[in-house]
């Protein structure tokens, strides 16, 4: 006799089937969420967007080919711009393209997160489905790509790939990324001391892979001059931009909420402080010869939470290469994970004000925590060793 309670045979496939593979439909089923959450921002103009981004695109818009980008117009880049050149060139919404592209490096950066943090053998399994859940579902990743209309997930998903070549020991590959990462956005310079701290202290990496950072930064800038804008003055575009905002800080809850003065006085203090604490660092790398991965992507952490709580005239946004590090540092060290929440739930706050005109709490509040966050994150850069326990990067 028929047994109701037993499945049929197509039931028992596709069972089957989804036991099989639950994992790859795990991540796929987190792409399309993450991307639906992404879409319902579209429509939304913030003021950068506004004021800035729109402007630019109109402005490249009156000029054929690829003739706007010879011309000062927009505060970045020469890549970024040249990409705005194309939107402004072609039959679809502007907004939903420039969104969509840095919303497709949520997902690169998502990627290279995983790739960081586990071995092949885990790249698809339970704990790699949950980091690359926690990094497209963090707030602080779809409102800078989806919402703001920002592209500070490129440079960081580069910046990225860079750190992930260097712990693997591909020290071409490492360069040519930050090439492009520091082409793209000057807030990647806070990579840099990683880079060079590397290069000091484990003696592994020839200088002249350092060639191909400045190659790869010429050949992103040709375009422009192409298009008859001068060599030098498509060389000095970061140097005019240090000079647009003259405030000590743009909304970033760092030590200039808690010192306020003279401010021209306070820049040049800043910026010799941080060149001060990252030099102490390098050092104590150097004096140990540390080499452990772990060791590097804390030290990654902790230089981007150090550059923009010392250096002047830091935006609030510049916080993000900072949270998506913390995030990488708490997956391979889980004692890491209050510090990385800290960073990131206080980078939160701080855009809140600007996006949504909400001040749950006030800066020079914030300003406290980050210290604090970034004292408990310096005493464990300063008591790394190489004879960390196994994690999963080993």
């Amino acid at each position: 006799m028929h047994n109701d309670t037993e499945m049929s045979k197509i039931e028992t496939k596709i069972i089957d089937f989804i036991q099989k593979h639950i994992l790859i439909l795990g991540f796929s089923a987190v792409a399309v969420i993450a991307f639906m959450l992404r879409v319902a921002f579209f429509d939304i103009m913030s003021g950068d967007w506004q004021f800035f981004l729109y402007r630019w695109i109109e402005e490249l818009d009156k000029y054929g080919g690829l003739k706007g980008i010879g011309h000062e117009i927009g505060e970045y880049n020469v890549p970024y711009m040249l990409f705005l050149n194309i939107v402004a060139k072609t039959p679809f919404n502007d907004l939903y393209e420039v969104k969509a592209f840095s919303v497709l490096f949520d997902y690169i950066c998502a990627l290279a997160v995983v790739r960081i943090a586990f071995d092949k053998k885990e790249l698809i399994s339970p704990r790699s489905l949950i980091v690359y859940t926690i990094v497209l579902i963090s707030p602080v990743s779809f409102l800078d790509s989806a919402y703001w209309a920002q592209c500070d997930v490129i440079y960081t998903a580069v910046a990225l790939i860079s750190l992930y070549c260097l712990i693997k020991e591909r020290y071409l590959g490492a360069m040519i990324a930050f090439g492009f990462a520091i082409a793209l956005k000057l807030q990647a310079i806070f990579f840099l001391p990683v880079l060079l701290i590397y290069y000091f202290a484990t003696k592994k990496m020839s200088i002249r892979y350092v060639l191909a950072v400045p190659a790869v930064y010429l050949v992103s800038i040709l375009p422009a001059i192409i298009a008859g804008r001068g060599f030098m003055d498509t060389l000095k575009i970061y140097a005019k931009q240090t000079k647009l905002y003259t405030s000590l800080t743009m909304n970033c809850p760092n030590i200039y909420y808690i010192l306020n003065g003279n401010a021209e006085m306070f820049r040049k203090m800043g910026m010799l402080l941080a060149i001060v604490i990252l030099g102490i660092a390098a050092c104590y790398f150097i004096y140990h010869k540390i080499e452990s991965p772990e060791a590097y992507i804390l030290l990654a952490f902790w230089c981007s939470t150090v550059c923009i709580y010392f250096l002047p005239g830091m935006h609030e946004r510049y916080s993000y290469m900072a949270c998506i590090f913390g995030i990488v540092y708490a997956v391979v060290n889980r004692k890491g994970f209050w510090i990385a929440l800290g960073i990131n739930l206080v980078t939160l706050l701080s855009w809140l004000p600007y996006l949504f005109s909400i001040t749950p709490i006030k800066f020079e509040y914030l300003s406290i925590i980050n210290f604090i966050l970034l004292i408990i994150l310096s005493v464990k850069l300063f008591t790394v060793k190489n004879d960390l326990p196994e994690t999963v990067l080993q």
